[in-house]
C-alpha cells in the first residue's frame, strides 16, 4: 500500500502498476485463498452469464446469524474487461481472493458474477438485466424455509457498481425487484468506487460510454437513474435496505470522487431512505487496490474489508 501514492490517482496509469505490486502478495497467499471451495454455474443461456460459488467452512458460524445468507458481487473493468477468475494473472487468484476472504470472514456463500462487456454487444441496462437474471437463478438456490428466508447483500466495484445501481434504481427493474424482495430479505448494498455520472470522465471513455449509454448517458447513469426513481416513488422500494458508499482515498477526483459526493447528496436529501446511507473512506487504497488486497492476510489492505463485514453484521440489529 506504501507504494500506491507515487502511482498517482488516473485510472489508466495505475491500474497495471497496482496488479504488478500486489501480485506477490497474493501469490504468498495463493495455497490459502485456493482452499476455499469454489464452483461454478450457469445464470443464463449466453456464454458469459455464469457465476462462480465460494462456500464458508462447514462449522462457521454465519455474521447474520442465518445460515441462509447470501453475498452477490459485480466486479470492474471499466464496461470492457473482467472475468469472475482472471487466469492471465496470478492464474486466477483475483477475484478468488476476494470470495475466500469475505465466505471465511462472513461465514456465508459468496457469488460472483460474470456479465456482458462491450465486446459482447452490451448495452443499457445489460449490465442491470444480468445482475437481475442472477438473482433470479440465486435466490431460488440458497433460500430456506418461509421461517429462515434469504438475506441477501448485494456489492458492485466500479463498473460493477454501475451496474448494481442500475438493478436497484432503473423503472424497468421495478417489477422484478419486488418480486425479488418477496422472495428475500435484501438487507445490503455496498457500492464500491463507483462512477456515479460522467460528466468529468477522461475524453478516452466517450466511445466507450457511448457504445454502452448511446446518448441517455446522463439519464441513465447511476446518478440520473437515483433522481429518476425519486420521481417516480420506486425509491421506496429500498426503503428497509441499508447502502455503504465507499470511496478510497486515492480515487481520481474527477471520475470518481466528485460524483460520489453528488450522488450521496442526492441521495440524502430523500427523507425516506436517508438513514439508510452510509459513506465509508478506504483509507490509503487507489481504484484498482481495494479488491487485490483482501486474502492477502495484511491487516491494513484488508481493513476496508472487515468495515464491510461489519456494516453487514449490523445490518441484522437495525
Amino acid at each position: 500500500m506504501d507504494r500506491l501514492p507515487q502511482l498517482g490517482t488516473a485510472i489508466s496509469d495505475v491500474v497495471m502498476p497496482t496488479y504488478q505490486t500486489y501480485a506477490p502478495l497474493l501469490l504468498r497467499q495463493e495455497e490459502a485463498i485456493r482452499s476455499t471451495k469454489c464452483t461454478t454455474f450457469a445464470y443464463g443461456p449466453h456464454p458469459r452469464q455464469q457465476l462462480d460459488i465460494y462456500s464458508p467452512p462447514a462449522n462457521s458460524t454465519p455474521v447474520t446469524g442465518n445460515r441462509h445468507s447470501l453475498l452477490v458481487f459485480l466486479y470492474g473493468g471499466g464496461f470492457v474487461r473482467g472475468d469472475k477468475s482472471n487466469k492471465d494473472f496470478c492464474g486466477g487468484l483475483v477475484y478468488a481472493n476476494l470470495g475466500h476472504y469475505f465466505s471465511q470472514n462472513l461465514g456465508f456463500h459468496v457469488a460472483i458474477v460474470d456479465y456482458r462487456l462491450i465486446s459482447h454487444d452490451a448495452k443499457f441496462p445489460s449490465g442491470g438485466e444480468d445482475l437481475a437474471l442472477a438473482l433470479e437463478w440465486l435466490v431460488p438456490h440458497f433460500s430456506g424455509s418461509s421461517n429462515e428466508p434469504l438475506d441477501l447483500f448485494l456489492m458492485g466495484n466500479s463498473a460493477g457498481a454501475v451496474h448494481t445501481s442500475t438493478y436497484l434504481l432503473a423503472e424497468q427493474f421495478a417489477a422484478r425487484r419486488q418480486k425479488l424482495l418477496g422472495a428475500a430479505n435484501l438487507h445490503g448494498v455496498i457500492l464500491v468506487g463507483a462512477p456515479y455520472h460522467f460528466e468529468q470522465a477522461v475524453a478516452s471513455r466517450k466511445e466507450i460510454l457511448q457504445a454502452y449509454y448511446g446518448d441517455r448517458l446522463s439519464q441513465d447513469c447511476p446518478f440520473g437513474l437515483l433522481k429518476q426513481a425519486k420521481q417516480t416513488g420506486s425509491i421506496e422500494d429500498l426503503g428497509k435496505v441499508e447502502v455503504l458508499v465507499m470511496t478510497a482515498t486515492l480515487d481520481p477526483e474527477d471520475e470518481i470522487v466528485k460524483p460520489g459526493r453528488d450522488f450521496v447528496k442526492e441521495w440524502r436529501s430523500t427523507t425516506s431512505v436517508q438513514s439508510k446511507l452510509h459513506v465509508n473512506t478506504i483509507e490509503g487504497h487507489n481504484h484498482i487496490s481495494p479488491v487485490l488486497g483482501l486474502g492477502t492476510g495484511l491487516p491494513a489492505e484488508e481493513a476496508w474489508g472487515r468495515d464491510v463485514v461489519e456494516f453487514i453484521a449490523q445490518t441484522q440489529k437495525k
